[in-house]
């Protein structure tokens, strides 16, 4: 098997020096490549594996034949001639035989992951190299190099391939003895040390992740079988948040938060690419006011999935707890931008700019929001603060009479700007008229 040298005299082998070696290997072009999680004897078919057939004569084509036709009674498909003669394998998938036909039918079986003498193949090495690495991190993988010319009578491509067989750009080797022996140096080992790292770097440089290789709902049910430890993990981090939530001790809620935590990462080791991970350390973090981290976590959701209005819009909160307002409208913007009715969004961004003093701004994003869901009390309280600053006291004081009759507490949330109706004279130069003053003070004991 041939590696890069790593004598004791030599640096530790890198995510670029693998690329680079498979790199090497193809050049001149004319291959295609097949990632394993580990180093398994044999490059084989799941039918030759599992029925761990040894004998040199055995016509594992037939076998697939009866199992196809078997397949084909299951469904209530099989046609009066379908026992011919199968000894011989075909150098090409006609367009409109019975034997395309039976081709389907086995590419959707491996699709499924049942059993076939079908061996996946891709035309890109970055996604053989996510292959390789997506699994098994106590173990060493590998990179199958497979020149074409020396198999190509058992190359086949499906005629209607279904959205992850395009994704993962595959091809289908047909093995007439279930295996194929390819060359020692057309192999390049991974190290298991390597395998986030590299999941790492094709996820941030090249687009390639579990959503993009797996994006059919069985791709996600078979994802969820390779990293089962991980979705565990997923799944108690979220009950700890949810208790998080619900407690009302402020030492317990942290101590749920920082479960929490801790289970996310461990689902994040285990599964690098795991967005929804990101996305709940990423909101825990910003519930324990712990920013920074926050909008890291978010950043790493918005690189895994750029269409995650969710990571945008809670980056966004974060960006306003954190003051920085201009970086919070435009994360609502774009939130906005990929769900046109998302309320909370224009409700927020209308806080920000609040905030910001536009108040022209944030009076129409609250009517976006009211027009969206007309009892949300929290827009039509901000949006009678907008018209304070605005000195539009009819407007201002009907607002805010509103979103009180809805239930909304408008005087502690005034109060969370200002100490009381003098604070925000002074500050605003404002001479609020006395039934709105009377609105925003609380009653006397």
């Amino acid at each position: 098997m041939s590696n890069l040298s790593n004598t004791s005299n030599d640096k530790p082998r890198t995510v670029l020096d693998i690329i680079s070696e498979i790199e090497q290997k193809s050049n001149g072009g004319g291959y295609i490549y097949r990632g394993e999680r580990k180093c398994n004897p044999k490059v084989s078919s799941k039918l030759y594996r599992d029925f761990e057939i040894e004998e040199e004569h055995f016509n594992i084509e037939l076998v697939q034949k009866e199992m196809l036709a078997a397949a084909k009674r299951h469904t209530g498909h099989l046609p009066q001639d379908f026992r011919v003669d199968v000894t011989a394998l075909p150098s090409f998938i006609g367009e409109s035989t019975e034997e395309a036909i039976d081709f389907e039918i086995l590419t959707e079986i491996q699709h499924y992951g049942g059993k076939t003498n079908l061996i996946d193949f891709t035309t890109d090495y970055f996604i053989a190299l996510f292959f390789a690495c997506d699994g098994r991190y106590n173990e060493d993988g590998r990179v199958i190099l497979q020149k074409i010319d020396e198999i190509r009578d058992m190359i086949a491509h499906p005629r209607n391939p279904r959205h992850r067989v395009i994704a993962q750009k595959s091809v289908f080797i047909r093995p007439p003895r279930g295996f194929i022996e390819p060359h020692k140096n057309d192999i390049v080992t991974i190290p298991a040390n390597l395998k986030q790292q590299i999941l790492e770097h094709l996820r941030d440089y090249h687009g390639i992740s579990t959503e993009v290789i797996y994006n059919d709902l069985y791709g996600f049910i078979r994802n969820q079988d390779f990293h089962g430890d991980a979705y565990t993990h997923f799944y108690r981090g979220f009950a700890c948040g949810n208790r998080g939530d619900q407690e009302t001790a402020f030492e317990a809620k942290q101590v749920e938060y920082e479960n929490a935590i801790k289970h996310f990462t461990e689902a994040i080791r285990l599964k690098t690419d795991l967005a929804n991970a990101y996305f709940n350390r990423g909101v825990t973090y910003a519930f324990r006011g712990e920013f920074d981290d926050a909008i890291r976590d978010f950043n790493t959701v918005i690189q895994l999935q750029p269409n995650h209005a969710g990571a945008y819009y809670n980056r966004g909160n974060t960006y306003v707890d954190k003051g920085e307002l201009d970086n919070a409208i435009k994360d609502f913007s774009k939130a906005i931008e990929l769900d046109t009715y998302y309320l909370n969004a224009h409700h927020n961004r209308g806080f920000a700019y609040l905030k910001k003093g536009e108040f022209d701004d944030a009076i129409k994003n609250f009517d976006t929001a009211i027009q969206l869901q007309p009892n949300h009390a929290e827009s039509y309280n901000n949006r009678g603060e907008a018209w304070l600053h605005l000195q539009e006291w009819e407007k201002a004081k009907s607002d805010l009479i509103t979103a009180k009759d809805m239930g909304a507490d408008i005087i502690s949330t005034f109060h969370n700007d200002y100490a009381n109706v003098e604070d925000f004279e002074q500050k605003t130069d404002i001479q609020l008229p006395k039934d709105i003053a009377a609105l925003l003070t609380p009653a006397q004991a």
